[in-house]
């Protein structure tokens, strides 16, 4: 059995798979400008303006993972003593603008004890058009025998971190 192919099929196929290709990759980028539109997913740059216990700004470097988990690291993690470890959380949208996450963070002393753990709750509103991100923290420092050591509480900015 001979195979063959007519002339007018083989370019109206090869018309036909080029187009299915730029359409998969259209709405491949669609569906990704989309998500990172309405969504926190990726990595974040956060200005932290605390207001309690003591006023104080500084830095966090964070990533929201598609799967709802959190990581994060601040200005200053790992200076002695007490020192903060990274951060772990988790995050979830709560409505079309606004984010929630909450995460704890180990602080330890110089012999590697326990100092407390740190558990701060986020509330964030992402403005779409410039794709930052607004909010406030909370959260309290708990010793090892359960004793709160401080509360905390303040302001922040974000920013999403981008390819240059």
């Amino acid at each position: 059995m001979k195979f063959g192919y007519s002339r007018t099929f083989l370019p109206v196929g090869i018309a036909l798979a080029l187009g299915a290709v730029s359409l998969t990759s259209y709405l491949a980028k669609a569906q990704s400008n989309a998500a990172e539109v309405n969504d926190m997913t990726g990595s974040w740059l956060f200005n932290l303006s605390r207001t309690a216990p003591s006023p104080l700004q500084f830095l966090t470097l964070t990533t929201f993972s598609k799967d709802g988990t959190f990581l994060g690291t601040a200005q200053g993690d790992g200076i002695c003593c007490p020192a903060e470890g990274p951060a772990h959380g988790v995050w979830t949208k709560t409505g079309h603008d606004a984010f929630a996450a909450t995460f704890d963070t180990l602080w330890h002393q110089a012999d590697a004890s326990l100092f407390g753990v740190l558990t701060v709750n986020l509330h964030l509103i992402l403005d779409q058009r410039s794709g930052q991100v607004t909010g406030q923290f909370s959260g309290q420092l708990v010793g090892p025998s359960g004793n709160v050591i401080f509360p905390l509480q303040g302001t922040l900015t974000g920013q999403r971190i981008r390819i240059q």
